[in-house]
C-alpha cells in the first residue's frame, strides 16, 4: 500500500469512527473499502427490529440521506438501508431484517410475503413474485386480522 492510500484509508477510518460516534449506539460494524466507500452495518447485537429501524433512521439523518428498504426477489432476505456521504466520502449503512416463517408444506419452515394488494402467501421456493415484499419482525404479527388473507402459494 502506498503512502497515499494509506492517508487516504486512514481518513475514512476516522470519519467511520465519527459516524459510529455521532450515531452514539452500540452494535455496529463500519468497514472501509479500497473503493473509498464506508459501510457501516446495524448488527443484532444492537438490538431488535425496531431497534436497529431506529438506529438506521439516525444514520440516514447523518448522512442526509432517504432509508429504503431492499428484499432479495431469490430467497428469502431483506434489509433496510440508507445511502449517502459523510465528508465528501460515500456512506451504505444496512440492517439486515428477519424474515417471518411459518409451516409450509410438510411441515418445513417456510418464509412470507405479503403483494402490494395486502396478499399474505406463503413462498416455500423463496422465490418473491415481482411487486411482493417478504413480511419481516417489522411487520408485528403476521396471521392476525390485520395481516391480511393466508395462502400457500
Amino acid at each position: 500500500m502506498s503512502e497515499d492510500s494509506a492517508v487516504l484509508l486512514a481518513a475514512r477510518m476516522r470519519a467511520a469512527a465519527d459516524l459510529v460516534e455521532a450515531c452514539g449506539a452500540a452494535g455496529l460494524h463500519a468497514s472501509c473499502y479500497s473503493t473509498g466507500e464506508i459501510s457501516v452495518g446495524i448488527t443484532s447485537h444492537a438490538g431488535d427490529g425496531p431497534a436497529r429501524a431506529k438506529i438506521l433512521a439516525g444514520l440516514a439523518l447523518l448522512l442526509e440521506a432517504r432509508p429504503g428498504r431492499s428484499d432479495s426477489r431469490t430467497s428469502p432476505a431483506a434489509w433496510l438501508t440508507a445511502d449517502g456521504q459523510l465528508a465528501g466520502v460515500p456512506v451504505h449503512a444496512y440492517t439486515e431484517l428477519a424474515v417471518a416463517t411459518t409451516a409450509g408444506p410438510g411441515g418445513a419452515p417456510a418464509p412470507l410475503a405479503r403483494s402490494a394488494g395486502g396478499h399474505l402467501a406463503v413462498l416455500p421456493d423463496g422465490q418473491l413474485p415481482p411487486g411482493w415484499r417478504w413480511i419481516t419482525e417489522l411487520d408485528g404479527q403476521p396471521g392476525t386480522a390485520a395481516a391480511g388473507q393466508q395462502a400457500v402459494a
